[in-house]
């Protein structure tokens, strides 16, 4: 079989070691390609890009600034607006991390609202054993031995900075599955704390109180499953998703994008953290790690 041209995106997936799937969700790279980046839309999702060849620029998506070349290595946190993703010159390759939710609290030895809305250099959060990381990621033989790093040094960090509150995990995790209808009322009994005790927890838990972010994960979810659409009906899937009705879907698409939905979904964006779909319209499913390369 021939390979495939220089100048085309490959993209691959696979699970963490056993040991993380608590707290990461996959891993995933991408290699090659001209075609422009797609835009990263607001969303509660933390992940961490390592590159080993080439790089992008971040810019706000809204044209209010310049692009900033991003490290080598760089967490992107919690956000309420877009940005666009611009490749550099050159071949791109990078590694990345997507971390479940709720999960970057148990990675870095301060509160996730120091960092929301922020990308960050990853050797400012963790010193030298980011810029070891990048070193060992550039050097890397291919896919399997560039996620056996990632395994290790995700593991290294969860030893020195997990904090078990079972409790905050569980109440994180139910607002980001079904966030539809939830009251905070509600969350906090099941989760067996005072509403006063929650609502000073979360923002250190995942960047945002409690309320915004169920907004944002509700958000999140509907963009997911439009883009994910080849001709999406928005209104279904908005009063599905929990929006009162279309003026409360267009307002909060407008209040986290600035354009109304029918503008930004109808230009046909990639959402490129997923393998590509099957024929019955799920998603594949992620290989084995014993299928790397």
């Amino acid at each position: 079989m021939n390979p495939p041209p220089p100048d085309r995106q490959r993209v691959g997936h696979t699970p963490p070691a056993p040991a993380l799937r608590a707290f990461v969700e996959r891993y995933w790279w991408s290699e090659g390609g001209t075609d422009a980046l797609p835009r990263l839309l607001p969303g509660t999702g933390a992940e961490l890009w390592v590159h080993w060849a080439g790089g992008v620029e971040l810019r706000p998506a809204d044209g209010g600034g310049p692009a900033a070349p991003l490290p080598a290595a760089h967490l992107v946190c919690l956000r309420r607006s877009a940005w666009q993703l611009d490749r550099r010159p050159g071949t791109t390759g990078f590694l990345a991390v997507r971390l479940r939710a709720g999960a970057l609290r148990h990675l870095v030895p301060f509160g996730v609202d120091e960092v929301a809305d922020r990308v960050v250099d990853a050797e400012a959060l963790w010193g030298a054993d980011a810029r070891r990381l990048v070193e060992r990621v550039r050097t890397a033989a291919g896919p399997r031995e560039r996620v056996a790093e990632l395994d290790g040094f995700l593991t290294r960090l969860l030893a020195e900075h997990h904090r078990p509150e079972p409790w905050l995990d569980a109440a994180v995790g139910r607002v980001y599955r079904r966030p539809a209808g939830l009251r905070m009322d509600r969350l906090a009994e099941t989760a067996g704390v005072g509403a006063r005790r929650l609502q000073r927890a979360f923002p250190a838990a995942v960047g945002a109180g409690p309320k915004e972010f169920q907004r944002l994960a509700r958000f999140q979810r509907l963009a997911r499953h439009l883009l994910r659409e080849d001709r999406p009906d928005y209104l279904p899937a908005a009063l599905a998703a929990g929006y009162y009705d279309q003026a409360h879907f267009i307002r909060e698409f407008r209040r986290f994008t600035g354009e109304r939905p029918t503008a930004l979904l109808g230009r046909g964006l990639s959402h490129f953290y997923y393998p590509p779909l099957a024929p019955g319209g799920e998603a594949g499913p992620l290989p084995t790690r014993k299928e790397l390369p």
